[in-house]
Formats: C-alpha cells, structure tokens, sequence
C-alpha cells in the first residue's frame, strides 16, 4: 500500500484504515497511544491509523471519555492505565477548561508524569474562529495560555507540545471547524481538519521515537545555486536578489537555520574544488560558507562512494544522512547502492525545496539542547584534531598534547534532555543500548539510581556532553544500566574516567562489587571486550564483575578529572 496519493477524504483513510488493521501493511512497529480529550475524539481512529503506518507505526489506539482528563489520570485504576499506553495524548480546548485551563492540564500532567515514563504530549490552544470581543480583541490571551501551556510542559521529562495552534494556522481557521459537526456530535474539527491533526499528531510521535537524521548531504550546482558553476562561472549562477536568485538565496539562508537546529551539512559534489572554493570565498551573495559544511567530497567519484568517505570521515552511520541532488540519475545510483541512505525527491521548482526538506519530517526532533546548536562547530574542531593526531609522534604524544579535561556530575533537570537523547541515538559505545526516556530516566534517579554525565573539552574546544553513565542497585552489588559514549570521542580514554567515576559513586552508596553488560548489537562489536579490558572477572553470559573491596579504578593520567 503507498500513501502519497492517498485521497483526503474520510472514505479513503476508512478503506486504507481497514487493509491496515487486516495487517496488509508489513513491517509496522507496535505503538500504543492513549488520548485523553474535552470533546468527542474517537473520530480520528482510522485517521491516525493511516498517518501512523505512513510512518511506519501499527498504532494501537484507545480514548477515554470525553471530559474526563483529572478521572482518567489521577486514577490508578482507571481505563487509561489499564492500556499501558507507550504514549499518551491530551486534547482540550481553552473553552472547555476556562478559566484556568493551563493550571488544570498542569495538574492532568502532574498526575500522568507520576504514574507512567512515556512520552507526553499536551495540544496547545487554537483560537477560536469568533473572537468574543470582535474587531477589539486580539490572539494575545490565547498567546499567553500557550506560551504558560509550553512552560508547563517543559518543567516535566518527555512532556512535549502538540502544536495544533500551528496546525490550525496553515490549514485556515474558516476551514478548520464545523459549527455543524460540534453541535450535532461536539467535534471541534471539520473532515479536512481532522486529518490535519492525525497528521501533526503521527509526525509528533515519529519524532519522539524515531531519531532524526543527522546529515544533509547536498550537491551544488542546481541545488545550492541554479546553474552549472563550470559553464555558467562564478558570475553566471543564479544567486542574488532577484528572481531566480533569491529562491536559492532564502534556501541558503534557511540551511543555515537548519544547521543553527543542529543538523550537519555536508557537500557531495562533482565539480571542480578549485572553482568552487573560489565561489565559496568570493560571490558576495553567498550565504553559506565553506566553514558552514562539516565535510566536503567534491570530485568525480559516484556519488554513493562520496557519501561512504563522508560518513567514514564523520565517523557516523550512512543511516544518519539525508541525501538531496538535483539529478534523477545521482539520486536513483545513490538509492541502489546505499538504501540505507534517505534520499529526498528534488521538488519540481527551486522554490519548493524547504518545504521538501520541512516535510519529510526527517529532520524533526522535539527538543534543541545546547549541543544540538553547537554540532557544526563541534566537528570543525574535530577536523582541527584530525590534523593534529597525523602529525604527532604517536598516539600517546598526541592524547597528552589534547590536555584533556573531562567534567563529570550527577544527572539533573538541567542535562536530561541531553542525557536521554545520548541513550536513544548512541550505537557504536553503548554497552546496553538501552533506550529509557527522559521521563524514565528521572524515575530511575528518584528510584535511587546512580546516574552521571560526562563533557570532555581539549585545548581545540568543548565536545559538550557526551558520556552517560547509570547504575542501579540497592545493597552490596550494583549493575550498570547504561554506559556510553559519543563516537566523536572514542580513543580518548574519557569512558575508563567515567566508569571510574561510577564505580566511586556506587562504592559510597554502600557497594561492593559492580556489574557490568554487555549486550551485543550489529553496531557495538567494539565494546565487546570493554569490561575485561578494566579489570572486571567474567561472572556469566555477557556479564563482568569488579570486586570493589579489592580493586579501584583510576582514570587515565592524560585526562584531568574535574566536577560542575
């Protein structure tokens, strides 16, 4: 079944809902969600079906009654627990919780946070298509209860916004209700609406679990600037102020925000360097510099082998990148020799590639933290190290050249976000590959859990945090939930620092021995022999134990340890 052509009409998402449920779509993830709403919302069943599956998910869906938000999540026994939901969805409207709708949801996701670890999702306040006050109103109180709803739900692990208030503005509001529809059956929404809000609510939930790309892989010429920069020269492209220039201008100026949110650029080019260095450094209406690009391939080589050595060179998955080209032909060789690459279909015309890129959704994540803005820059200084270890003595000289300093400390409010998003995207240094929420996370901590982050910074700049360690236990022997660590920092010793710091942690906790895992996955068959390597005796099936009586673990002397 494909869901492009799918028609926008209740009769199609029925008939499509149906081949679902019948299990004529293969490789869906199970997903239970439960929604909890202040009208009649058991409509959006075989919308948010169909949505799902476009993403991938067999959604399990269950809503409980109307108006019932405090009943169903401050009651343990209530049907909404009874569903062990893996997410959970508020819908309300302002007028139905008025008049004080914010402090009331604030309360329903105090409740819900108590009792479950998964994602939460609360939908912001649409405003009403009449304003009471007529032409003298204004959308600032709707404003104001967003803006307090979005602070509400940042105080919280893993409770995120359901923007349907943006939902609403790009559909229109004359054609987001039905006045019908609401009095015969209180449905807020019309049709055309209500496959609007599956579709913000299904791409909400794929961004809470599927982890979003990583790299945009971009070619140049008709892609980064209309023309062919070796026939057309430096003066000739299209790039400036006037049309049809300035659509690859503002498309410039938008990948800059895209890397400002974290995502890396790289350039996968056939072209001359020289020429387009020499663009790069001289065309006054370039926006994006050679700076801007965490790794260059500009040659002759097939495309698919240029993206192989960009993700040797980033040390990072092909699975991570996102591949745009103008070319029919480059896209269909890279698709066929590396599937694993998501490749996005150019748009008919230069001004529809932002929204090419905005909608495949696969660069969505539902929070920014401080190293997702500093990523770009995080990997120039990287390429500064590369250079420096090739031409040090040995790799000893060059570890101590770095003069590494490795801060770790307790995990808070502050780095959760961090934290949890190390546990879902770590693959290569990850003992467990565990994968708990942030949400889980803090339960795990008030539970009496054992957990610490790590940042290393060398004489380059700051890798930002990139070390997760938990441990969980309750008497003399403790075990090791999750150790892991950024790829970009392996080799450095920074992980035998952090298990050290662990092991002390547990010892004062009262333990006397710490267990470590090791769970192999097809990605981190390089940690297999880890705990070995750090003293631990083998004490069963992919299990290592360190007697703490008896030995201590120390951290490299390369690497000065410091706290926050």
């Amino acid at each position: 079944m494909t869901f492009a052509d799918l028609a926008a009409t209740p009769a199609a998402y029925l008939k499509a809902a149906r081949a679902i449920d019948a299990g004529e779509v293969e490789g869906l993830r199970p997903l239970r969600i439960a929604v909890l709403a202040t009208f009649t919302a058991e409509f959006l069943r075989p919308y948010l079906t169909v949505e799902g599956a476009a993403r991938g998910f067999a959604l399990t869906s269950w809503f409980g009654p109307w108006g019932q938000l405090e009943e169903q999540a401050l009651d343990d026994a209530s049907g909404l627990y009874a569903q062990q939901p893996d997410a959970i969805v508020i819908l309300a409207r302002m007028e139905d919780l008025a008049p004080a709708a914010v402090e009331r949801l604030g309360g329903v996701i105090a409740g819900l946070r108590k009792r479950t670890s998964g994602p939460l999702f609360a939908a912001n306040f649409v405003e009403p298509l009449h304003r009471t006050a007529g032409l003298a109103g204004s959308a600032s109180e709707h404003a104001r209860e967003n803006e307090a709803l979005a602070a509400t739900c940042s105080a919280h692990a893993d409770v995120h916004v359901l923007d349907l208030a943006r939902a609403a503005l790009e559909h229109g509001l004359n054609a987001w209700t039905d006045p019908k529809l609401f009095a015969l059956a209180r449905i807020p929404f019309s049709v055309t609406a209500q496959i609007a809000v599956a579709k913000r609510l299904a791409r909400t939930i794929r961004a809470a679990f599927v982890p979003s790309a990583k790299v945009l892989a971009l070619d140049l010429d008709n892609t980064l600037w209309g023309g062919v920069l070796g026939e057309d020269g430096l003066g000739g492209i299209a790039l400036g102020d006037e049309y049809p220039g300035s659509v690859f201008k503002a498309w410039q100026k938008y990948l800059c925000s895209l890397k400002d949110r974290g995502v890396l650029l790289a350039i996968a080019s056939k072209n001359n360097e020289t020429d387009v260095f020499e663009l790069f450094a001289k065309h006054r209406d370039m926006i994006l510099r050679r700076e801007d690009f965490a790794a260059v391939r500009i040659n002759w080589l097939e495309k698919s082998t240029q993206l192989a050595e960009l993700a040797a060179e980033l040390n990072l998955g092909l699975d991570a990148f996102v591949f745009l080209d103008d070319s029919p032909f480059e896209r269909e060789e890279v698709r066929r020799h590396l599937p694993m690459v998501r490749v996005l279909d150019f748009p008919g015309s230069p001004l529809g590639l932002i929204a090419a890129v905005e909608d495949s959704e696969f660069f969505d994540r539902l929070t920014l933290s401080a190293e997702d803005r500093q990523r770009g820059d995080l990997y120039q200084q990287q390429t500064v190290r590369v250079a420096a270890e090739k031409t040090a003595a040995s790799s000893e000289d060059f570890l101590k050249s770095l003069h590494l300093i490795a801060t770790i400390g307790a995990v808070d409010g502050e780095t959760l976000t961090r934290v949890a998003q190390l546990l879902g995207k770590t693959n290569q240094f990850n003992l467990t590959t565990r994968r708990h929420s942030a949400a889980e996370i803090a339960a795990m901590i008030e539970g009496g859990a054992v957990a610490l982050w790590l940042r290393l910074a060398d004489r380059f700049g700051d890798h930002g945090l990139v070390g997760v360690a938990i441990a969980v236990g309750d008497g003399v022997e403790w075990r090791v939930d999750t150790l892991l660590l950024s790829c970009r920092v392996i080799g450095r010793g920074a992980e035998t620092a952090l298990l050290a710091q662990l092991a002390d942690g547990v010892q004062r906790r009262g333990a006397s021995a710490l267990v470590g895992e090791y769970l192999p996955t097809a990605k981190n068959g390089l940690v297999a022999d880890f705990y070995p390597k750090q003293g631990f005796q083998p004490c069963g099936e992919g299990r290592w134990r360190l007697d703490l009586t008896s030995q201590r673990l120390t951290p490299p002397l390369h690497i000065a340890i410091q706290t926050p």
